[in-house]
């Protein structure tokens, strides 16, 4: 059996129910029909031209993203502008595209919890939650390690699992860490949460200049690893979800990561007054031990 645009959604928000995403965002379909059947599925963490690209390369119906293409109003549909062009795109390929943002941030199993499960942590909660929803979800984590260890075994860890080589990083290396607080993508608006629940270390991305400041007179340590490289890691998470669940409904249904994915930023490095190297931005590993990473169950 094929599905649908509608019908790989609706799977899909089992794990990350639309429910949770944040009242600004814009999730869900972003172009396409949703009744089109869908033989290939395309997962990528954002929505771009060498994304579509791929996807009409390899005969795919439909691309699911992290990252909304459609974040800010367009107020026209002028073609040699990026957004309407890449709508275009779209369009003229026939090829659907969905977004899980805010709520595959906060669900079970989302970004931030693989995060939380790479770096071995326990006794893991969200730092910020909802009245409304359970206390399991909500934006970022927090929870301990097995044990204390440097910041600088930290750093190294984390340079090494998400393939970063350029980490920003607030504190001594020698300074001890037992409690991790963490947040893919931007994570500025959990440092109160974070300082709240006694963490000796926020890893998140986009941190503020006085944010930084504050941890640094605190005593507090930050590592600000990237928005693309603490949220890339959920690419592969998604795509797995969707095999098992196309296993589990009996679909016919070829399920593809896009493997070219590199972050924006490159890194120079100053090497002296006069030289320097310039080291663009890496490629995720694509076996960053998913089979640790829990799922939503069907039921």
């Amino acid at each position: 059996m094929t599905p649908t645009v509608r019908e790989i959604w609706n799977v899909l928000s089992k794990w990350a129910p639309p429910e949770l995403s944040e009242s600004w965002d814009n999730i869900g379909l972003q172009v396409g029909d949703p009744d089109a059947p869908v033989q290939r599925l395309m997962v990528a963490l954002d929505a771009t031209e060498n994304v579509l690209d791929a996807a009409f390369e390899r005969k795919a119906q439909m691309i699911l993203t992290h990252h909304p293409l459609l974040f800010r109003p367009v107020s026209s549909f002028d073609i040699s502008k990026q957004i309407p062009r890449l709508l275009a795109g779209f369009l003229r390929k026939k090829i659907a595209l969905a977004a899980a943002h805010t709520n595959l941030d906060s669900t079970i199993g989302g970004v931030s919890d693989i995060l939380a499960i790479a770096l071995g942590l326990s006794d893991v909660k969200p730092l910020s939650t909802y009245e409304t929803n359970p206390p399991s979800v909500g934006l970022g984590r927090i929870g301990n390690l097995p044990y204390g260890c440097k910041l600088s075994e930290i750093m190294i860890k984390v340079s090494s699992m998400l393939r970063n080589p350029g980490l920003s990083v607030v504190g001594h290396p020698e300074q001890m860490i037992t409690r991790v607080a963490l947040c893919g993508g931007s994570g500025s608006d959990l440092w109160p949460m974070a300082v709240n629940e006694d963490a000796d270390l926020f890893l998140s991305a986009e941190i503020k200049h006085h944010i930084a400041r504050e941890a640094e007179q605190m005593g507090k340590a930050i590592i600000d690893a990237g928005h693309f490289y603490t949220e890339w890691p959920v690419v592969p998470v998604m795509a797995e979800y969707m095999k098992q669940q196309a296993s589990d409904e009996g679909w016919d249904l070829k399920v593809d990561i896009f493997d070219d994915e590199r972050s924006p930023f490159g890194l120079w490095i100053n090497k002296n007054v006069e030289t320097g190297e310039f080291v663009p931005g890496t490629r995720p590993l694509l076996s960053i031990n998913t089979s640790l990473f829990p799922t939503r169950s069907k039921n």
